[in-house]
């Protein structure tokens, strides 16, 4: 027997098996509530410099070889400065993780998503954009320019911009919430796209998952979660997901229609809703306001 200080004792593979099966038990007792509740709680760590940065003894790690049990998966961006085990102050064995430029759904990250959400039975499903990030950036170049680049990255970033709305973004002449608001609206994309899934809105109409929209502020650390989808149509293939509110905070509000005509704010209705909760969002410093692209602008 060998004493982990803060572990547990013992290497068979007895014991590694009862510590599996209780890994398992503790996963099953969580609720998707919960486990949302467990990722804001943990970014919250993390910004106010309170980060308990878990690490599993050498014991876990081995019971963790059998089977995993994340309760979260998260598509997120390739970007360097966004760690998202870190950013969320989770551990080994806690969140399953889909990155690339633009954190942007295609046959892999879809594939995988489905992998976590169908076979890992994970709980929370979050689409996670960025501060500044440079998939957007890049997408919102002129198709002339993006089509410069190789043509693997050029067919990427028209994927994206296909999403992004210019028409409407043309109104948005601060540098820094023109950043956001693309950003915002690529994670919506991407978010309607999940929704789409048959599979996975059944889970979320059973109540097995919760499916976020989120905006990670790099300057502050924040994650501001302003999308939930807890609720789902029972009949609807495809529905037409409307987004209403503001975008700060938990705040914002979308609907399930069969159809494509709006339908008023209804609360307690039993129409598919994003319900409201609050989050604290801290603006940024004014120097790290991001650039708004240009024709000039390099990729």
């Amino acid at each position: 027997m060998v004493n982990m200080a803060g572990g547990w004792q013992g290497f068979s593979m007895e014991d590694s098996r009862k510590r599996n099966m209780q890994m398992q038990e503790n996963f099953k007792e969580l609720s998707p509530a919960e486990v949302l509740v467990k990722l804001q709680r943990g970014n919250a760590r993390f910004w106010t410099g309170c980060a308990s940065r878990p690490e599993a003894s050498a014991f876990e790690r081995r019971a963790m070889i059998m089977q995993q049990f994340p309760s979260s998966a998260i598509l997120g961006c390739s970007d360097s400065r966004v760690p998202v085990e870190v950013v969320f102050d989770q551990g080994l064995g806690d969140m399953f993780v889909v990155r690339v430029a633009g954190n942007s759904l295609d046959t892999t990250t879809t594939a995988s998503l489905q992998y976590a959400v169908h076979h890992l039975s994970v709980k929370v499903l979050v689409v996670m954009g960025h501060e500044g990030c440079g998939a957007i950036k890049a997408a919102g170049l002129p198709i002339a320019q993006i089509e410069q680049e190789p043509q693997e990255l050029a067919n990427a970033l028209k994927m994206l911009k296909r999403g992004l709305d210019e028409q409407r973004l043309k109104n948005v002449h601060d540098a820094r919430a023109y950043d956001r608001e693309a950003v915002i609206t690529n994670v919506r994309r991407q978010v309607e796209g999940l929704c789409r899934d048959a599979a996975i809105m059944k889970k979320v109409q059973n109540e097995e998952l919760i499916v976020v929209g989120c905006f990670y502020e790099i300057s502050s650390g924040i994650v501001d979660f302003f999308m939930e989808v807890t609720e789902a149509p029972t009949a609807a293939a495809e529905p037409h997901l409307v987004m209403r509110g503001v975008h700060s905070g938990v705040q914002s509000r979308m609907e399930y229609h069969v159809d494509q005509t709006p339908k008023a704010d209804c609360e307690g209705s039993e129409q598919g809703v994003i319900k409201r909760s609050k989050s604290s969002f801290m603006p940024p410093s004014p120097d790290s306001a991001p650039v708004r692209p240009s024709e000039g602008d390099e990729i």
